[in-house]
């Protein structure tokens, strides 16, 4: 499994009586049942694709610097996105099944690779300490300082958690 692939997980789930379920909103919407394998496969597939291509325009936009444009690019691309997913779920049938918070997280964190989990909590930790010695040194720049530092600390706890769920789930 992928990155992309563990990320895309947190949108679907496979029923014990053996429905697969959409959930386009993830945890803030229900679910649609998917009637056929290959409609399944299809969905996420497309949904993978969707996160990829969303992510590198993001940060492309935002490594250029144009903070504005990021979010009116993020801001296209929900749009673009909740277009796509009125479109596919017409014709699925729609369930009163909910995604919690704990089933997605848990579904990411055992379709990630462990190391890579650990890798991406070392990461985050470090821009926390990083945020906080601009902090330090700099402090003219303090809104870049806080917003790695409250961003990366966000990251750090999720991921810290996915490592402990994956731990339980083993």
């Amino acid at each position: 499994m992928g990155y992309f692939d563990a990320i895309t997980s947190g949108s679907f789930k496979t029923m014990p009586d053996g429905r697969r379920l959409f959930f386009p909103w993830g945890v803030l919407g229900h679910g649609y049942a998917v009637p056929t394998v290959a409609g399944y496969e299809r969905l996420r597939r497309q949904v993978k694709i969707n996160t990829a291509v969303s992510l590198v325009l993001i940060i492309a936009v935002a490594a250029l610097q144009y903070y504005l444009w990021t979010f009116v690019v993020g801001g296209l691309l929900t749009a673009a996105y909740a277009g796509w997913a009125y479109v596919q779920t017409r014709s699925l049938q729609p369930t009163g099944e909910r995604m919690s918070y704990q089933e997605s997280l848990t579904m990411q964190a055992l379709r990630h690779n462990k190391a890579v989990l650990w890798l991406m909590e070392a990461v985050s930790i470090l821009y926390v300490a990083t945020g906080l010695i601009i902090l330090v040194v700099d402090p003219q720049s303090w809104l870049i300082a806080l917003s790695s530092i409250v961003f990366f600390g966000a990251c750090a706890a999720v991921f810290a958690r996915m490592l402990v769920l994956r731990q339980r789930a083993a």
